[in-house]
């Protein structure tokens, strides 16, 4: 059996009140008119009982209200003892049927309960905040450690206590197993600075030795081939393990990635008709096209 629709009963209603006045002669005029004000008021009343219903949650039930009562701070519980004066205020208003000024003192007890609320760190959100930071930190020192260990191995030498790292990271896995996502950052933003440092030490020590040990042109441009093989293996590694903050980046880190591959194929054309050092400038301008990509990606070289 279908359910009638509200305007279907209102329409019933509406012929059933014609009905009743046509019946009903000595009904004034006056009472008829003053209908919709009735209606009008019953609304009111229905909405502002609804809003104080939910105030009274708040205030009575809400996990908020019971960690600002348990957390000591006077001013803050001081402040929510003034938006229930405001409610109760609000009753009494509501039961003498002045609606608007009961919803004045409904609005007046929301901000005492906003305000108070602020005075009060929320535990859980700070957790759920604490723990989004782990997890983003985490990714990204876990990535710093798959770039430095693919690095060769004469070139990151004791520049990496990787016992340290390794506690640090175990020590914030620890924390974060125990319910302790925001002590665990300390840790782990401590490991996360060492990798960080040792990738740029390695690309100082980079430059330094080998800058020095070119024999000939073709040699410098072997090396700066094979930085940019090197180059191209993190980049492609960050697309592929980037973590979610990085993510907007990433189509400017490919076209970063484009823009080198159309400038090895112009050098190796150099190169092979002889144009040594005009492959080399070439070779460079594409190494620093992926250091702006790695950079983008959360690598600093």
């Amino acid at each position: 059996m279908s359910i009638p629709s509200i305007n279907a009963i209102r329409s019933k209603v509406e012929v059933c009140l014609v009905v009743f006045l046509f019946m009903q002669p000595c009904f004034s005029e006056t009472s008829a008119a003053e209908k919709p004000d009735l209606d009008e008021l019953q609304k009111a009343k229905k909405e502002t009982l609804n809003k104080l219903n939910l105030l009274g949650y708040i205030l009575t039930k809400s996990k908020r209200t019971k960690e600002v009562q348990a957390s000591g701070n006077v001013k803050a519980i001081s402040i929510l003892e003034m938006a229930r004066r405001h409610y109760d205020a609000a009753k009494v208003l509501l039961d003498k049927e002045e609606f608007d000024k009961s919803d004045t003192e409904i609005q007046k007890s929301l901000q005492s309960i906003s305000v108070s609320f602020r005075m009060v760190v929320d535990k859980g959100k700070e957790a759920e905040i604490a723990s989004e930071q782990y997890d983003l930190l985490y990714s990204r020192v876990k990535n710093f450690s798959v770039l430095f260990n693919q690095l060769p191995a004469e070139k990151v030498k004791g520049i990496l206590d990787s016992v340290k790292v390794n506690e640090l990271i175990k020590e914030a896995e620890y924390l974060h197993r125990e319910k302790q996502p925001k002590q665990a950052l300390t840790p782990l933003s401590e490991a996360a600075d060492m990798l960080e440092q040792a990738l740029s030490d390695a690309r100082k020590n980079e430059t330094v030795v080998y800058a020095l040990e070119f024999a000939t042109p073709e040699d410098e441009y072997k090396y700066e081939m094979q930085r940019n093989e090197n180059y191209t293996l993190l980049t492609n590694m960050i697309l592929k393990t980037s973590p979610l903050e990085n993510k907007k980046k990433l189509p400017l880190v490919r076209m970063l990635m484009n823009k080198n591959e159309e400038l090895v194929v112009e050098a190796e054309k150099q190169f092979e008709s002889g144009a040594v050092n005009e492959a080399i400038v070439l070779m460079e301008k594409g190494n620093k096209t992926l250091v702006r990509a790695l950079r983008l990606g959360g690598l600093t070289l």
